[in-house]
């Protein structure tokens, strides 16, 4: 009888703690059920908000969307198993055509861009840009160029625009050239973005980061060097970027070289020229 009794009483115990297993289970299964729905409201409402904001921007530009605050990229290229915590983004969604996007919230740089997507003067607030980019402007030994214009051998720079993202605390000489003043590495950089419109062959096309040294015209002209085209599969618009880190000295001249100037593109702030020191 005492065993049949001590049986009893651990098989009770044993369906006690059973049963307080399964509810707690049970709870932690019904918390995980509604955070998960949350997130997918969320992505859904967030989806909704670009469904119904992205078209006045995405007719000029396929790539990029502005909601309020915060900017979206396309980022097919990342896979579908990125997660956003492995990423610098602050969100991932999909559009209304199933691409998928990433997307960042900072309030200055979606009101950059979306100024510069709509290119409308009543949109502009000159003094509250500036506050915004003081940081991007107040940099020392650097730059940062639009193209204005171009002749037969040169890119013409300016570092006036509207949006207030053009400065350079650097020499422009020629409207061509920086001229740096402080021995350093440098990050150079620039974008031209070409149209060949509906030709055959889409040309070779040779485009530079020159660097010119009075004090020892021996050193090497090229910094980084870039070349497109020459097939007949070439895409008719694309974008050629360049980049590099390279040791400078005072009185350097960097400047940008293309060989054949036909098919530049001049839309409003894809083709710049910038340099910085690290």
């Amino acid at each position: 009888m005492g065993n049949r009794s001590a049986c009893a009483v651990q098989a009770r115990r044993f369906l006690y703690v059973s049963v307080a297993g399964n509810a707690v289970l049970l709870i932690v299964l019904i918390i995980v059920y509604f955070y998960q729905n949350h997130l997918i409201q969320r992505n859904v409402d967030f989806s909704q908000t670009l469904k119904t904001t992205e078209l006045e921007f995405r007719s000029r530009h396929p790539n990029v969307t502005v909601v309020d605050d915060t900017v979206c990229l396309e980022c097919n290229y990342l896979g579908k198993d990125v997660k956003v915590e492995e990423t610098l983004y602050t969100n991932i969604s999909y559009s209304d055509c199933g691409t998928r996007l990433c997307c960042l919230q900072d309030k200055s740089i979606a009101k950059l861009l979306r100024q510069i997507m709509t290119i409308r003067e009543a949109d502009l607030d000159n003094e509250s840009d500036s506050q915004s980019l003081s940081w991007w402007r107040q940099r020392p030994n650097s730059a940062h160029l639009y193209l204005k214009d171009w002749d037969r051998s040169r890119l013409l720079w300016t570092e006036v625009n509207r949006t207030g993202s053009a400065f350079s605390n650097l020499k422009i000489k020629d409207n061509n050239k920086l001229v740096i003043k402080e021995q350093g590495l440098y990050f150079v950089y620039s974008a031209l973005v070409f149209d060949f419109g509906k030709i055959k062959k889409v040309p070779q096309i040779y485009y530079n980061i020159t660097s010119f040294f009075p004090p020892a015209p021996h050193f090497s002209p090229f910094i980084v060097m870039g070349k497109y085209g020459g097939s007949r599969f070439s895409d008719r618009q694309h974008t050629g970027y360049l980049s590099g880190i390279v040791k400078l000295y005072p009185s350097h001249q960097i400047s940008v070289s293309i060989n054949d100037h036909r098919f530049i593109n001049p839309t409003a702030y894809g083709n710049f020229f910038g340099v910085f020191k690290l």
